[in-house]
């Protein structure tokens, strides 16, 4: 009927068909993106510090791993070099007052990934390493999918799951990864940081999809969970320390006035990561943590 809106389906349907071509344009945005190695981001001027992906070896060595809130994906500014790990000038890593020697961070990073692709022999006097990892073990990409395009209920359900797997296995993972670092840099300080709270709270503002009040709500509570989580392990490795993120991003989530993670947006890959002052907001709780 002309003027009626459209059913729960064909909402669903009309948000899947702009989920593809959102999801294509995000491709190839990634493709630009990586042709020029000083793209800007959407807040040009905001950024944690600007820096070489790597300066020579030496006493005091600062190793860079994890996913991509280390990576800086969401900040802009990509490295060339860096590829499909989407590593930032403006990454919280670049920020943090000393050179960076080893910037191994990369977009999509699991634990497994890590073990298997980050951690070549470190220089020897690494005396800081940093890392983000953890969220895409639980299912970052895919429970984020579900609920900005799928039925609450099914969102619920993804929720439901990547919490069992953060209370029953995510631990044993992190474990690993922790021992791995410290036999590969024995008398570095690791600074494991956790992962923001990304909603602010309010009616949703994406081009796409829609995460209403109480499904925010509910992925905060997996944020807190997983903050929790990661903390524990921490607590168990002598010389690592814990930067919980949340309280400072508190305020600048997705939909806030003046957000510092990125909502649903183009390019797509982008989606739900910190902006460059969220970088920023990164390094300086980091930067407190030493």
């Amino acid at each position: 009927m002309i003027g009626s809106s459209p059913s729960p389906a064909r909402r669903r349907a009309l948000a899947l068909a702009a989920a593809i071509g959102f999801v294509v344009a995000g491709a190839v945005a990634a493709a630009t993106l990586l042709d020029s190695s000083s793209s800007s981001s959407s807040e040009a001027g905001d950024s944690a510090a600007a820096g070489p992906a790597a300066t020579p070896a030496g006493p005091g060595a600062y190793v860079a791993l994890g996913d991509s809130y280390s990576s800086g994906v969401g900040a802009g500014s990509y490295l060339r070099e860096s590829g499909a790990c989407l590593r930032s000038r403006r990454a919280y890593p670049h920020g943090l007052g000393r050179p960076v020697t080893l910037f191994r961070a990369c977009g999509g990073a699991r634990t497994a990934d890590v073990l298997s692709g980050q951690l070549a022999p470190f220089p020897a006097g690494t005396r800081l390493v940093t890392i983000t990892i953890g969220g895409n073990d639980a299912g970052f990409a895919d429970v984020l999918e579900r609920c900005l395009f799928g039925s609450p209920e099914a969102c619920g359900r993804r929720v439901d799951a990547a919490e069992r797997f953060v209370r029953r296995a995510l631990a044993a993972r992190l474990r690993r990864v922790y021992a791995a670092i410290r036999e590969r840099a024995p008398h570095a300080t690791v600074v494991v940081a956790g992962y923001p709270r990304l909603f602010a709270g309010r009616p949703w503002c994406g081009p796409v999809g829609t995460i209403d009040e109480r499904e925010q709500r509910r992925l905060n509570a997996g944020a807190d969970l997983l903050a929790r989580t990661i903390a524990a392990e921490v607590r168990r490795h002598r010389g690592f320390r814990f930067a919980d993120v949340r309280e400072a991003f508190d305020g600048g989530g997705v939909c806030a006035a003046s957000p510092r993670i990125l909502g649903a947006t183009r390019p797509a890959f982008a989606s739900f990561h910190p902006t460059a002052r969220g970088q920023a907001t990164y390094a300086r709780v980091i930067r407190r943590r030493l």
